[in-house]
């Protein structure tokens, strides 16, 4: 029986490729790691835990990579046998297939060398016990079947099932990871929603001593207009001995000309992880609860810190870290423990007595992890001095 050849170069090539990726064993470790993928990526969109979620990651990469390398080679080693797609017909009895691979070679295969046989719609696929792949087509090839089959059974390719499951993991994939993206449903929504509200500043002179909390504010409006009325509750600033600001963190209430709250900005700073300055912008909208309170007016703040002489008061100390806090109004009742009363000229007093509850705004200056053997120094705001 005479078949007629109709493989080209590129065809074998694809078909090469179809069989070791979709066709073979090597079809369910790609699902299966390609799955994992994304399992580990809604992982990461969900959750983060980068630390642990991307060594996971790259060690499914590293194995894919591992699988197309050696799918590569294989299919080169393939090709290699060009008498394949190069051969006009095919001749097959009841002992051997013969295939002419130039005018004066044939190249023979016995039917006891055979040891599979699949097909689809428009091809059979023959596998030798060489290794070598051989798909002849299904037209024209006459009685053939009734030859292969005489030595072993023909088996159908699942390769679309393969390629459906591999379409219906990355539709899932896709979908799972997306609902991540929106609505705040998981980590890769708040990592969207910061590139989109964040700014990031560059600043040369970070240090206490010389940038003081004025500095850190002139950031903010550098980046951002703000509303007429701003406030915050919320100050932590830690520098070392010589005023290098290790970190700080800051959030400034904006309200408008009426006192409505319309947005927020989280101002943040950490020189082991970036040696910028992060600018968070919340809009607010009509929906801040938040009241405006004159006593919390960031003014009072930036000028409390101004008129303070941080390097000096610090120095009684000589320890390596220092820290800055404020946490809005406070009442420290008859409480004189490192209290200090400062007025808006920057006029400081240390008061021995306290006829009344000592309350206002308060900035803390003490040093991390001693608050217990260092009494903080508490620097409360007062228009007039309750000293003794």
């Amino acid at each position: 029986m005479i078949i007629e050849n109709k493989l080209t170069k590129r065809k074998y090539r694809n078909l090469v490729l179809s069989e070791l990726l979709f066709g073979s064993f090597r079809a369910i470790i790609i699902l299966v790691m390609y799955c994992l993928g994304w399992r580990i990526l809604y992982s990461v969109a969900k959750a983060g835990q980068l630390k642990k979620n991307i060594p996971l990651f790259l060690g499914v990469c590293f194995i894919l990579l591992i699988i197309l390398i050696n799918v590569i080679i294989t299919c080169h080693a393939h090709m290699k046998n060009s008498f394949f797609y190069n051969s006009s017909s095919i001749m097959a009895d009841n002992n051997q297939l013969v295939i002419d691979a130039d005018e004066n070679n044939k190249i023979t295969y016995q039917w006891d060398s055979l040891t599979k046989v699949k097909e689809n719609r428009k091809w059979y696929f023959m596998f030798f016990n060489d290794k070598s792949f051989f798909p002849i087509s299904k037209d024209n090839s006459g009685e053939l079947k009734d030859y292969l089959e005489a030595f072993k059974p023909v088996k159908r390719t699942y390769k679309k099932i393969s390629i459906l499951a591999l379409v219906l993991a990355t539709a899932c994939g896709i979908y799972f990871v997306g609902t991540c993206a929106v609505n705040f449903n998981g980590h890769l929504a708040w990592k969207i929603n910061e590139l989109k509200t964040d700014k990031k500043a560059e600043i040369k002179d970070m240090n206490m001593y010389t940038l003081k909390f004025q500095g850190i504010i002139n950031i903010l409006k550098d980046k951002e207009k703000t509303e007429p009325n701003l406030m915050t509750n919320s100050v932590d600033i830690k520098f070392e001995k010589d005023g290098t600001i290790k970190s700080f963190e800051t959030y400034i209430y904006g309200f408008d000309n009426d006192y409505n709250l319309k947005s927020g900005y989280l101002l943040y700073y950490d020189r082991s992880k970036s040696s910028k300055v992060t600018i968070h912008k919340q809009d607010w909208g009509s929906k801040g609860t938040i009241k405006y309170n004159s006593q919390n007016d960031l003014s009072i703040i930036i000028n409390m810190l101004n008129k303070i002489n941080v390097k000096d008061d610090v120095k009684v100390w000589n320890e390596p870290t220092y820290a800055i806090m404020y946490k809005g109004i406070r009442d420290f009742g008859y409480n004189l423990d490192g209290i200090r009363l400062i007025d808006k000229d920057g006029n400081i007093t240390i008061p021995k007595t306290a006829e009344d509850d000592i309350k206002g705004p308060a900035i803390s200056i003490y040093c991390p992890g001693r608050e217990q053997a260092i009494i903080p120094h508490r620097f409360v705001y007062m228009p007039g001095s309750q000293a003794n």
